[in-house]
């Protein structure tokens, strides 16, 4: 999976000082993708058991965001740390 695209979120955030940024992929995300994002650090949780599997990954500077399948998922965070999101979400989705 490749990230083709950084559009700022349809979404916004209500959360004062926070950006969001949805990833858009050239595939749907998979389970093994999804979990990756682990390392990035912070609180996960992945439920798979449902009809529509969706994992958040939070920390207090950002939450990620998504649903297996779809090929997009969102990042927010504190404006002065989401460049250190995005990049972090980006290496570990190499």
């Amino acid at each position: 999976m490749r990230i083709i695209e950084k559009r700022k979120s349809l979404e916004p955030c209500t959360e004062s000082g926070w950006d969001a940024v949805d990833l858009l992929t050239d595939q749907g995300l998979t389970e093994e993708e999804i979990t990756s994002l682990k390392a990035v650090g912070g609180s996960f949780l992945y439920l798979k058991q449902l009809k529509k599997p969706f994992f958040k990954l939070e920390s207090h500077d950002y939450v990620i965001k998504g649903v297996l399948g779809d090929s997009f998922f969102r990042v927010a965070a504190y404006r002065e740390k989401l460049e250190e999101v995005l990049n972090s979400v980006e290496k570990m989705l190499k």
